[in-house]
């Protein structure tokens, strides 16, 4: 049976899951002496070197940095207890035999609940009415309602598709773009490849990027793809900041080029103090929090031990990334 090592920690409630693995695994915890529990469900703090405790171990739940692989000395498969796996798309794991596994479509829903919030909070003009609540004023402000607008996707995976359900139930026409042969379903009017982005960009009302940072989509949402955007349109990113080419994106908002933007993601991260993006009046802007849940974390350990009894019985895993495709 395989050597098992949990490196990303988890809060005691999460972690009992683990009780449920194949019966003769060999099963470790990264140590971590002194931590906090987050307010996304894991531990964060002082661990110990994950390099000197990857020796014999077969699998590894969490994350394997590019230093600590040579020292992966037994490594076949590793699950990461998140989405997006940039962080593995380095040399040796590509071109290793190495299976990487990630949490695609455990955070379809709360993706896509935060995109209509930062939208919902844009177009009711919440962030205004919240500051006169604070001043005791009441003043009506004039808001732009939705139900018939056109809604744009670049990317129709989990979350693209979450986002589409939504919108077609609140009677918007939407409209995708991805790269790959996916059947287009009944909640989507038209889906093109990537190459139509600007062109679906300039039917928008709304365009949202749900899609993966990789080689081809960095800066896909270009100065082109902005500026063919309507002036009464909004970009919200519940995606990867490195697909938008920031710049451009500010330029347009300090312009008004566009109406607004509620961005979860930013090209660097944490969003540097100098960003003119904290003090745009048209911006929502929220710190990479788009994944949190109470639920994303016990659904990762879940996918985590349903994948591990099928690795003992030798059978395919769910969510294998296509480490060319980063994806």
């Amino acid at each position: 049976m395989p050597v098992v090592l949990v490196a990303s920690r988890q809060e005691a409630e999460v972690e009992a899951m683990l009780s449920g693995v194949p019966d003769g695994v060999d099963l470790r915890l990264l140590p971590f002496d002194e931590s906090v529990p987050t307010n996304v469900g894991r531990r964060v703090g002082m661990g110990a070197e994950l390099e000197n405790h990857l020796e014999g171990v077969e699998v590894v739940f969490g994350m394997v940095r590019e230093a600590d692989f040579p020292h992966a000395d037994a490594l076949r498969w590793i699950q990461q207890p998140s989405i997006g796996v940039e962080g593995h798309m380095y040399p040796a794991l590509k071109e290793s035999d190495v299976i990487l596994t990630n949490c695609k479509g455990l955070g379809s829903t709360q993706l896509s609940e935060q995109a209509f919030a930062m939208l919902f909070a844009l177009t009711r003009r919440i962030r205004e009415q919240h500051e006169f609540m604070k001043e005791k004023h009441w003043e009506r402000v004039p808001c732009v309602e939705l139900a018939g607008s056109t809604m744009g996707l670049i990317g129709l995976g989990s979350v693209g598709v979450a986002m589409a359900a939504r919108a077609h139930a609140f009677g918007f026409r939407v409209l995708a773009v991805d790269p790959e042969p996916i059947e287009k379903p009944d909640t989507v009017e038209r889906l093109e490849k990537p190459e139509w982005l600007s062109e679906m960009a300039a039917q928008c009302d709304v365009l949202v990027s749900c899609c993966p940072s990789t080689p081809e989509s960095h800066r896909m949402v270009s100065g082109d793809v902005v500026g063919r955007m309507k002036p009464t349109s909004y970009f919200i990113n519940v995606s990867r900041g490195k697909v938008v080419d920031e710049e451009a994106l500010i330029e347009a908002l300090r312009a008004n080029r566009i109406a607004g933007a509620g961005l979860d993601v930013t090209y660097t991260e944490p969003c540097p103090a100098d960003s003119p993006l904290w003090n745009l009046s048209n911006v929502i802007l929220t710190s990479h929090s788009a994944g949190s849940s109470q639920f994303v974390r016990p659904r990762a350990m879940q996918l985590f031990i349903d994948n591990l009894h099928r690795y003992v019985n030798g059978e395919e895993l769910v969510n294998i990334v296509d480490k060319q495709k980063s994806y």
